[in-house]
């Protein structure tokens, strides 16, 4: 270490400290992020969800960030935190299931209404452990879950039901999906699909197709 005079005497001189390295908390595409106009502050957010691994960069396209450079900071972040604490596994589209969160928030801002926090979701176990015992399958948008669709061969080989077959069930409590609801409508036979309705903006209801 070299020496350095101070007030006439030799004293050792203090080492430069390195400058931190900013990059190594963000991924490849923060400054993406930041040349497509977004605050820093949220793309920071955003660049943190691509780390958690719940959705990658290339998930989202243009047409999301655009609608999110549109938001004023803070609705942008409480945008990006109630994405991020959905539940996604079975988000085919998750580009359009950010739109959809933010069209809800700004429905809510029109209504004068206070954003509703997000409310406790399924229980993924018991989720996964339906689908693997029925092999439906389970897409999830902002609106809607559907449950099957066609059903799988095993079930039901024919065309998709006519008219008559499907039945409407409204005031379906908000923390009841699929594991509950599934069991309940095989007791009246074979289910083709079951479409969970998720307007956050009105009480949850289902429409269900036997087959």
């Amino acid at each position: 270490m070299a020496a350095a005079e101070v007030n006439g005497s030799s004293a050792p001189a203090k080492e430069e400290e390195e400058p931190m390295d900013v990059t190594a908390t963000h991924t490849e595409n923060f400054q993406t992020l930041i040349d497509a106009g977004l605050p820093q502050k949220v793309a920071e957010s955003l660049d943190n969800i691509f780390q958690t691994g719940l959705v990658a960069y290339v998930d989202l396209d243009e047409r999301a960030i655009d609608a999110l450079r549109e938001f004023n900071e803070e609705g942008a972040l409480t945008v990006l935190q109630q994405f991020k604490e959905s539940d996604l596994s079975h988000v085919q589209n998750k580009s359009a299931f950010l739109c959809g969160v933010m069209k809800t928030y700004r429905q809510r801002e029109k209504q004068g209404s206070k954003v509703q926090e997000s409310t406790k979701g399924p229980d993924e176990a018991k989720i996964k452990a339906l689908l693997e015992r029925t092999g439906y399958t389970l897409d999830v948008t902002t609106g809607q879950r559907k449950y099957g669709g066609p059903p799988p061969e095993e079930v039901f080989k024919g065309t998709q039901p006519g008219i008559g077959t499907e039945v409407f069930v409204g005031k379906i409590p908000r923390d009841l999906y699929e594991d509950e609801l599934v069991p309940l409508f095989e007791s009246a036979g074979p289910i083709w699909d079951l479409r969970l309705m998720m307007d956050p903006l009105s009480e949850p209801w289902l429409l269900f197709s036997g087959v």
